[in-house]
């Protein structure tokens, strides 16, 4: 079973905008949390051969990388700290961005990542910079993943796309546990595919089974079934309009290694389209996957 803990909070910092905003969803949840932050930038060995940098900081290919990136993440930490008082340490690696940020993660006991869906690029990817998807698929702990868009403070309503798949059941204590922490409410939502009607009796006794854990831990719960989608990422993401919600909490792909994807589709699209933070979770053991008593649940929701 999968719990919440924000105790290590590890925020990638490349100082793009992205990067800027997820610093301050990090202090945020460290704030409420009482969490340790910890921010960590990663001078790219590539772009350094290549000269080329973030434009925000300007570094130029004579000068001391490392003592420009420390002078100016000690002005970051002293900010977050007036603001959000704060414990922060910051740590600086040289090497490949995406296999620091997932060995440093291991190396403090990160329990969850908080970064923007692109940095350490000179040059946006059409879906999500390549260093995201990395982590994302690569670390062991719940990465929370935002687009510049996401600049909103605060989780008042968390969405929680549910479907017949053997993840789901993961997520959803995570998920309560979260929303108790943040006096939120949680909508799960059942995406029904044309030609899954059958599915529907399976659906409504597990959200059954949430809503009564959901009343056990004292969190507000709301649930709701819909039917024919054509697109379950479309579909969740134009559902989080609808409520307005201001997190959604999903699973990675268990399998997205071996069938050559960093993420599964439906992930990818979430995290690619979401104006919102998009919390993924790694799946860990599929043996209970069929009991429904635990809440058995596709991929990637």
């Amino acid at each position: 079973m999968i719990h919440f803990n924000s105790s290590k909070i590890l925020v990638p910092v490349d100082f793009s905008e992205t990067s800027q905003l997820a610093i301050r969803h990090g202090a945020f949840i460290a704030k409420e949390t009482k969490g340790q932050m910890f921010l960590l930038h990663v001078i790219n060995a590539q772009y350094m051969a290549q000269n080329m940098f973030v434009p925000l900081v300007e570094f130029k290919a004579d000068n001391n990388l490392e003592n420009k990136a420390e002078k100016k993440l000690a002005e970051l930490v002293e900010e977050i700290k007036a603001e959000y008082d704060l414990s922060i340490e910051f740590i600086i690696k040289t090497g490949n961005p995406s296999a620091e940020i997932v060995n440093v993660a291991k190396e403090i006991g990160a329990s969850l990542i908080v970064m923007g869906t692109h940095g350490y690029s000179p040059m946006e990817e059409l879906v999500i910079g390549s260093n995201a998807l990395k982590v994302l698929t690569k670390s062991t702990c719940p990465t929370m993943a935002m687009s510049s868009e996401a600049d909103h403070n605060g989780y008042n309503k968390i969405l929680l796309p549910i479907d017949t798949s053997a993840h789901t059941r993961q997520k959803v204590n995570y998920s309560l546990e979260m929303a108790k922490k943040f006096g939120a409410k949680v909508y799960a939502v059942a995406l029904l595919g044309a030609g899954e009607e059958g599915e529907k009796p399976s659906i409504e006794l597990i959200l059954h089974q949430i809503e009564k854990l959901a009343k056990e831990k004292g969190v507000a719960f709301q649930s709701d079934v819909v039917n024919n989608v054509k697109n379950r990422a479309t579909a969740t993401i134009n559902y989080t309009k609808q409520i307005d919600a201001d997190m959604i909490v999903i699973m990675t792909d268990q399998d997205a290694e071996i069938s050559g994807f960093f993420l599964g589709p439906y992930a990818q699209q979430v995290i690619h389209l979401s104006k919102v933070p998009v919390l993924a979770i790694k799946p860990t053991d599929r043996s209970s996957a069929t009991d429904l008593s635990i809440l058995s649940g596709t991929a990637g929701m």
